[in-house]
């Protein structure tokens, strides 16, 4: 009380914001490890403060900012002093000289699942500044509210609201944001703001309020980026453009500067066009469990437990049977003959190629030679079959009747023409199908 209470983060952002541009100190200290004490120091950086530390009392990897975000305030020169807390406040004359600090150790973990700081004994210490900035986060005051009396409250001190229409216990009285959500981020509160409005609109409009957000819908499909298997893999985010460093901590201009067209491109290329495939997983399910071949390492589709990606496994095992693009729900997964090819593709990814063999009776073109070898192999032909060679279904049914109905006339002694087996039919002493159904038969047998 001696030197003046310790300065509210959100004060500071806010009194920037307004172009007030308050001047916090010279050294100062911010408490906390979230985005705002990251943009309090970087902040008061741009303020002319010449030495700022960030104490956080967890490590580094458990401090929640964006990570761009805290490389970016490292660049800039802001110090971070990780395992502190921060215990009492010092001054003398109406200001602050420093911040008594204790060092801390990870502990058993908390109801958060992250490791509770615990102090160490005997590790105090005291940091010097001219200015301590408090960003350890923010809860509702409900006092005002509280005498309204009609409000109906959650046991984490946050208003009941319906999640669509943002309607609360009192007739007439909308809620979003952090009041009903607790601390959340902008996007979320400005979301809650939204249907807020709209609920109020249909409130005044006497129409009965939503039962349902809104449900998205795809105004159009954009097509696919084709690109190999190999150089998706490849694929690295690009560096994001950076205003220079000397203007980036003497003023307020935006520092990330924009990805350029090529850049842009680049980066679209990464994309696994979740507006297409809807990750259900059927194609690895399919591949591996139904066709026995597992040939499609996708872990990023299973959003419970991601497994590793390797978009170029496939052209390794694949056989190009196409069972995977048949039973994919949302046309993800296509196969198609381009050209001399047959090509496996996810959402424009390239993950197999073969080339295309044709029926020597009708050019037809034929399944590959190893989806060919692979069902040959699981279902076994009868020893005393012959080779029907490079043919197409049908063609091989076609030849197939064919050697049947020449040795059924062989056995008549005729010759199988079409008149005879017209004759044969219709006024033979047996029909000539049954004969042909009991070779087949016996090959079934056989086989």
């Amino acid at each position: 009380n001696d030197y003046g209470p310790v300065t509210a983060a959100i004060d500071l952002l806010r009194e920037a914001g307004l172009g007030r541009k308050p001047v916090p100190g010279k050294k100062i200290v911010v408490i906390g490890g979230g985005n705002v004490a990251i943009d309090s120091a970087r902040t008061a950086l741009r303020l002319g403060c010449d030495d700022i530390t960030v104490l956080y009392r967890r490590t580094r990897s458990e401090m929640p900012a964006d990570e761009e975000e805290i490389l970016q305030a490292g660049e800039e020169g802001i110090k971070f002093s990780f395992l502190t807390m921060p215990v009492e406040v010092l001054g003398s004359n109406g200001k602050i000289s420093g911040l008594r600090c204790l060092k801390t150790r990870p502990g058993p973990e908390d109801g958060s699942g992250r490791r509770r700081p615990l102090p160490v004994d005997g590790s105090d210490y005291v940091i010097r500044a001219d200015e301590v900035i408090s960003a350890v986060g923010q809860r509702t005051n409900p006092e005002d509210l509280i005498a309204l009396g009609k409000l109906t409250w959650s046991a984490h001190g946050t208003v009941k609201a319906d999640s669509v229409s943002m309607t609360t216990s009192m007739d007439g009285v909308f809620a979003a944001g952090d009041l009903v959500t607790g601390p959340a981020t902008v996007i979320e509160a400005v979301a809650g703001g939204k249907r807020a409005a709209k609920g109020i609109d249909r409130y005044l409009s006497g129409l009965p309020r939503l039962q349902m957000q809104d449900v998205p819908y795809r105004r159009s499909r954009q097509g696919v980026a084709v690109i190999s298997a190999r150089h998706k893999m490849n694929l690295q985010r690009p560096e994001m453009p950076l205003l220079d460093m000397d203007r980036r901590r003497r003023g307020f201009q935006q520092v990330e500067l924009g990805y350029s067209e090529d850049l842009a491109r680049r980066e679209a290329a990464r994309c696994l066009r979740c507006d297409i495939c809807s990750r259900c997983g059927i194609c690895v399910d399919v591949c591996r469990n139904q066709m026995g071949i597992d040939a499609l390492m996708l872990g990023y589709l299973d959003s419970r437990d991601n497994g590793p990606t390797d978009f170029t496994l496939t052209s390794e095992r694949c056989i190009g049977c196409g069972a995977c693009a048949v039973n994919c729900p949302t046309g993800a997964m296509q196969i198609i003959d381009r050209g001399h090819e047959r090509i496996l593709s996810l959402c424009g990814t390239v993950m197999s190629r073969f080339p295309l063999e044709y029926c020597e009776s009708c050019k037809t073109a034929l399944q590959t030679a190893a989806c060919r070898a692979y069902m040959d192999n699981r279902v076994k032909i009868a020893d005393n079959q012959e080779s029907c060679g490079s043919l197409c279904s049908a063609c091989k049914r076609e030849k197939a009747a064919g050697r049947i109905a020449e040795r059924y006339f062989q056995s008549l002694g005729k010759e199988p023409t079409a008149g005879a087996v017209n004759d044969e039919w219709h006024h033979g002493p047996g029909p000539l199908f049954p004969g042909v159904c009991d070779e087949w038969l016996g090959n079934s047998r056989n086989g």
